[in-house]
Protein backbone atom coordinates (compact mmCIF):
# COMPACT_ATOMS: atom_id res chain seq x y z
CA UNK A 1 0.00 0.00 0.00
CA UNK A 2 2.80 2.42 0.96
CA UNK A 3 4.72 1.56 -2.21
CA UNK A 4 1.60 2.17 -4.31
CA UNK A 5 1.03 5.58 -2.71
CA UNK A 6 4.67 6.53 -3.23
CA UNK A 7 4.47 5.44 -6.86
CA UNK A 8 1.32 7.47 -7.42
CA UNK A 9 2.87 10.51 -5.79
CA UNK A 10 6.00 10.21 -7.92
CA UNK A 11 3.91 9.84 -11.07
CA UNK A 12 1.92 12.97 -10.24
CA UNK A 13 5.19 14.84 -9.75
CA UNK A 14 6.58 13.58 -13.06
CA UNK A 15 3.42 14.66 -14.91
CA UNK A 16 3.70 18.12 -13.37
CA UNK A 17 7.24 18.72 -14.62
CA UNK A 18 7.87 20.81 -17.75
CA UNK A 19 8.25 18.56 -20.76
CA UNK A 20 11.82 18.81 -22.14
CA UNK A 21 11.85 20.99 -25.24
CA UNK A 22 14.31 18.68 -26.97
CA UNK A 23 11.96 15.72 -26.51
CA UNK A 24 9.00 17.70 -27.78
CA UNK A 25 10.92 18.75 -30.89
CA UNK A 26 11.80 15.11 -31.58
CA UNK A 27 8.18 14.01 -31.20
CA UNK A 28 6.88 16.79 -33.42
CA UNK A 29 9.47 15.91 -36.05
CA UNK A 30 9.18 12.14 -36.07
CA UNK A 31 5.77 11.06 -34.69
CA UNK A 32 3.22 12.12 -37.29
CA UNK A 33 0.01 11.31 -35.40
CA UNK A 34 1.02 13.67 -32.57
CA UNK A 35 0.32 16.71 -34.74
CA UNK A 36 -3.26 15.54 -35.35
CA UNK A 37 -4.22 15.05 -31.68
CA UNK A 38 -6.30 17.61 -29.82
CA UNK A 39 -4.45 19.97 -27.48
CA UNK A 40 -5.78 18.13 -24.42
CA UNK A 41 -4.72 14.74 -25.80
CA UNK A 42 -1.25 16.05 -26.63
CA UNK A 43 -0.87 17.31 -23.08
CA UNK A 44 -2.07 14.02 -21.61
CA UNK A 45 0.24 12.04 -23.89
CA UNK A 46 3.28 14.09 -22.87
CA UNK A 47 2.50 13.42 -19.21
CA UNK A 48 2.35 9.68 -19.86
CA UNK A 49 5.64 9.85 -21.75
CA UNK A 50 7.32 11.52 -18.75
CA UNK A 51 6.31 8.60 -16.54
CA UNK A 52 7.01 5.90 -19.13
CA UNK A 53 10.56 7.11 -19.73
CA UNK A 54 11.23 7.39 -15.99
CA UNK A 55 10.11 3.83 -15.31
CA UNK A 56 11.28 1.79 -18.31
CA UNK A 57 14.86 0.84 -19.13
CA UNK A 58 16.15 0.85 -22.71
CA UNK A 59 19.01 -1.28 -24.01
CA UNK A 60 20.59 -1.29 -27.45
CA UNK A 61 21.33 -4.63 -29.15
CA UNK A 62 23.76 -5.48 -31.92
CA UNK A 63 25.82 -2.38 -31.24
CA UNK A 64 22.81 -0.06 -31.47
CA UNK A 65 23.00 3.19 -29.47
CA UNK A 66 19.98 4.32 -27.49
CA UNK A 67 19.37 8.04 -28.01
CA UNK A 68 16.66 10.46 -26.93
CA UNK A 69 15.12 10.08 -30.39
CA UNK A 70 14.82 6.34 -29.91
CA UNK A 71 13.33 6.63 -26.44
CA UNK A 72 10.74 9.32 -27.14
CA UNK A 73 9.70 7.88 -30.52
CA UNK A 74 8.93 4.54 -28.90
CA UNK A 75 7.34 6.09 -25.81
CA UNK A 76 5.02 8.38 -27.79
CA UNK A 77 3.59 5.50 -29.81
CA UNK A 78 3.27 3.18 -26.81
CA UNK A 79 1.57 5.82 -24.67
CA UNK A 80 -1.08 6.46 -27.31
CA UNK A 81 -2.63 3.23 -25.99
CA UNK A 82 -2.98 4.78 -22.52
CA UNK A 83 -4.98 7.94 -23.25
CA UNK A 84 -8.27 8.50 -21.40
CA UNK A 85 -7.89 5.45 -19.16
CA UNK A 86 -6.59 4.62 -15.71
CA UNK A 87 -3.30 2.89 -16.30
CA UNK A 88 -0.40 1.27 -14.48
CA UNK A 89 1.98 1.84 -17.41
CA UNK A 90 2.49 -1.71 -18.68
CA UNK A 91 3.34 -3.08 -15.22
CA UNK A 92 4.89 -6.35 -16.42
CA UNK A 93 7.40 -4.56 -18.62
CA UNK A 94 10.81 -3.57 -17.30
CA UNK A 95 13.14 -3.36 -20.30
CA UNK A 96 12.83 -2.40 -23.97
CA UNK A 97 15.50 -3.94 -26.20
CA UNK A 98 16.13 -2.22 -29.53
CA UNK A 99 17.91 -3.63 -32.57
CA UNK A 100 18.93 -1.35 -35.45
CA UNK A 101 16.97 -3.32 -38.07
CA UNK A 102 15.37 -6.73 -38.48
CA UNK A 103 16.92 -9.27 -36.11
CA UNK A 104 17.22 -13.05 -36.33
CA UNK A 105 16.05 -15.65 -33.81
CA UNK A 106 16.04 -19.42 -33.63
CA UNK A 107 12.52 -20.77 -33.77
CA UNK A 108 10.95 -24.20 -33.38
CA UNK A 109 7.44 -24.54 -34.79
CA UNK A 110 5.00 -27.37 -35.30
CA UNK A 111 4.23 -28.15 -38.96
CA UNK A 112 2.37 -31.43 -38.41
CA UNK A 113 0.82 -33.53 -35.67
CA UNK A 114 4.18 -34.96 -34.64
CA UNK A 115 6.47 -32.90 -36.84
CA UNK A 116 8.48 -29.90 -35.69
CA UNK A 117 10.66 -27.62 -37.76
CA UNK A 118 13.65 -25.64 -36.52
CA UNK A 119 15.24 -22.68 -38.24
CA UNK A 120 16.26 -19.06 -38.16
CA UNK A 121 13.56 -16.44 -38.75
CA UNK A 122 13.65 -12.64 -38.96
CA UNK A 123 11.56 -10.47 -36.66
CA UNK A 124 10.63 -6.84 -36.17
CA UNK A 125 9.46 -7.20 -32.57
CA UNK A 126 8.35 -9.59 -29.86
CA UNK A 127 7.38 -9.79 -26.22
CA UNK A 128 6.09 -12.41 -23.82
CA UNK A 129 4.06 -12.61 -20.64
CA UNK A 130 6.99 -13.80 -18.52
CA UNK A 131 9.78 -12.01 -20.36
CA UNK A 132 9.66 -8.68 -18.53
CA UNK A 133 11.02 -7.22 -21.74
CA UNK A 134 9.94 -6.18 -25.20
CA UNK A 135 12.07 -6.26 -28.36
CA UNK A 136 11.78 -3.83 -31.26
CA UNK A 137 13.49 -3.08 -34.56
CA UNK A 138 14.34 0.62 -34.74
CA UNK A 139 13.81 0.59 -38.49
CA UNK A 140 10.25 -0.65 -38.00
CA UNK A 141 9.65 1.80 -35.14
CA UNK A 142 10.65 4.76 -37.33
CA UNK A 143 8.47 3.55 -40.20
CA UNK A 144 5.45 3.20 -37.91
CA UNK A 145 5.94 6.70 -36.51
CA UNK A 146 6.33 8.24 -39.97
CA UNK A 147 3.35 6.51 -41.62
CA UNK A 148 0.35 6.38 -39.26
CA UNK A 149 -2.12 4.97 -41.78
CA UNK A 150 -0.48 1.97 -43.47
CA UNK A 151 -1.96 -0.49 -40.96
CA UNK A 152 1.47 -1.56 -39.70
CA UNK A 153 2.91 -0.38 -36.40
CA UNK A 154 5.23 -2.66 -34.48
CA UNK A 155 5.09 -0.52 -31.32
CA UNK A 156 1.30 -0.60 -31.15
CA UNK A 157 1.35 -4.34 -31.89
CA UNK A 158 3.84 -5.32 -29.20
CA UNK A 159 2.45 -2.99 -26.56
CA UNK A 160 -1.03 -4.33 -27.29
CA UNK A 161 0.38 -7.69 -26.16
CA UNK A 162 1.46 -6.01 -22.93
CA UNK A 163 -2.12 -4.82 -22.37
CA UNK A 164 -3.26 -8.38 -23.05
CA UNK A 165 -0.95 -9.66 -20.29
CA UNK A 166 -2.55 -7.43 -17.66
CA UNK A 167 -5.18 -10.08 -16.90
CA UNK A 168 -2.34 -12.59 -16.26
CA UNK A 169 -2.89 -14.44 -19.55
CA UNK A 170 -1.95 -14.16 -23.22
CA UNK A 171 -5.45 -14.76 -24.52
CA UNK A 172 -6.37 -11.63 -26.49
CA UNK A 173 -8.39 -10.25 -23.59
CA UNK A 174 -7.07 -7.15 -21.79
CA UNK A 175 -8.14 -6.28 -18.28
CA UNK A 176 -11.88 -5.55 -18.40
CA UNK A 177 -13.67 -4.20 -15.34
CA UNK A 178 -17.14 -5.72 -15.40
CA UNK A 179 -18.62 -9.11 -16.24
CA UNK A 180 -20.84 -7.40 -18.81
CA UNK A 181 -17.79 -5.97 -20.59
CA UNK A 182 -16.09 -9.37 -20.56
CA UNK A 183 -19.10 -11.13 -22.09
CA UNK A 184 -19.56 -8.50 -24.81
CA UNK A 185 -15.86 -8.59 -25.65
CA UNK A 186 -15.78 -12.40 -25.84
CA UNK A 187 -18.80 -12.60 -28.17
CA UNK A 188 -17.46 -10.03 -30.64
CA UNK A 189 -13.85 -11.21 -30.62
CA UNK A 190 -14.81 -14.86 -31.03
CA UNK A 191 -16.90 -14.10 -34.12
CA UNK A 192 -14.32 -11.72 -35.64
CA UNK A 193 -11.45 -14.13 -35.04
CA UNK A 194 -13.37 -16.95 -36.73
CA UNK A 195 -14.12 -14.66 -39.67
CA UNK A 196 -10.44 -13.76 -40.11
CA UNK A 197 -9.41 -17.41 -39.93
CA UNK A 198 -11.94 -18.28 -42.61
CA UNK A 199 -10.66 -15.44 -44.81
CA UNK A 200 -7.08 -16.59 -44.31
CA UNK A 201 -7.89 -20.19 -45.21
CA UNK A 202 -9.91 -19.24 -48.30
CA UNK A 203 -7.65 -16.44 -49.55
CA UNK A 204 -10.40 -13.82 -49.37
CA UNK A 205 -9.00 -10.25 -49.03
CA UNK A 206 -9.18 -9.02 -45.45
CA UNK A 207 -8.74 -5.63 -43.85
CA UNK A 208 -7.01 -7.13 -40.82
CA UNK A 209 -3.55 -8.61 -41.18
CA UNK A 210 -4.09 -12.35 -41.49
CA UNK A 211 -1.25 -12.90 -39.02
CA UNK A 212 -4.05 -12.24 -36.56
CA UNK A 213 -5.53 -15.61 -37.53
CA UNK A 214 -2.64 -17.29 -35.66
CA UNK A 215 -4.36 -17.14 -32.26
CA UNK A 216 -6.56 -14.78 -30.17
CA UNK A 217 -3.54 -12.93 -28.76
CA UNK A 218 -2.26 -12.03 -32.23
CA UNK A 219 -5.80 -11.19 -33.33
CA UNK A 220 -6.05 -8.59 -30.57
CA UNK A 221 -2.66 -7.11 -31.50
CA UNK A 222 -3.44 -6.72 -35.22
CA UNK A 223 -6.89 -5.37 -34.36
CA UNK A 224 -5.25 -2.66 -32.26
CA UNK A 225 -2.99 -1.76 -35.20
CA UNK A 226 -6.02 -1.44 -37.48
CA UNK A 227 -8.02 0.49 -34.87
CA UNK A 228 -5.42 3.25 -34.64
CA UNK A 229 -4.07 3.15 -38.20
CA UNK A 230 -7.15 2.39 -40.32
CA UNK A 231 -10.06 3.38 -38.11
CA UNK A 232 -12.43 4.47 -40.88
CA UNK A 233 -12.00 1.20 -42.72
CA UNK A 234 -12.32 -0.84 -39.52
CA UNK A 235 -15.47 1.03 -38.48
CA UNK A 236 -17.01 0.51 -41.94
CA UNK A 237 -16.22 -3.20 -42.32
CA UNK A 238 -16.06 -4.40 -38.71
CA UNK A 239 -18.38 -2.06 -36.74
CA UNK A 240 -18.78 -4.37 -33.74
CA UNK A 241 -15.03 -4.88 -33.43
CA UNK A 242 -14.47 -1.15 -33.72
CA UNK A 243 -17.10 -0.48 -31.05
CA UNK A 244 -15.49 -2.88 -28.57
CA UNK A 245 -12.04 -1.37 -29.08
CA UNK A 246 -13.47 2.12 -28.79
CA UNK A 247 -15.11 1.25 -25.47
CA UNK A 248 -11.91 -0.32 -24.14
CA UNK A 249 -9.52 2.45 -25.24
CA UNK A 250 -12.07 5.24 -24.67
CA UNK A 251 -10.83 6.82 -27.89
CA UNK A 252 -12.16 7.35 -31.40
CA UNK A 253 -9.10 7.39 -33.70
CA UNK A 254 -11.23 8.58 -36.63
CA UNK A 255 -10.92 12.01 -35.00
CA UNK A 256 -7.16 12.16 -35.60
CA UNK A 257 -6.64 9.60 -38.35
CA UNK A 258 -4.43 10.30 -41.36
CA UNK A 259 -6.32 7.63 -43.31
CA UNK A 260 -7.40 9.03 -46.67
CA UNK A 261 -11.04 9.27 -47.78
CA UNK A 262 -12.20 6.08 -49.48
CA UNK A 263 -9.24 4.12 -48.13
CA UNK A 264 -11.49 1.31 -46.91
CA UNK A 265 -12.61 0.57 -50.48
CA UNK A 266 -9.06 0.50 -51.85
CA UNK A 267 -7.86 -1.85 -49.11
CA UNK A 268 -10.36 -4.57 -50.04
CA UNK A 269 -10.33 -4.16 -53.80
Amino acid sequence: MILTLLRQRRRRWLRSQPFPKKWLTLIQRHVVFFRRLSASDRAELLGHIQIFLAEKRFEGCGGFEITDEVRVTIAAQACLLLLHRRTDYFPGLLTILVYPLTYMVEERRQVGEHVWEEGTVSRLGETGRRMGSLVLSWGAVKHGAADPSDGKNVVLHEFAHQLDFENDAADGVPELVTREQQLAWAAVMRAEFASLRAADESGIPALLDTYGATDPAEFFAVSVEAFFERPRALRAHHPKLYAELRKYFQQDPVEFSAESFGEEQRLLS
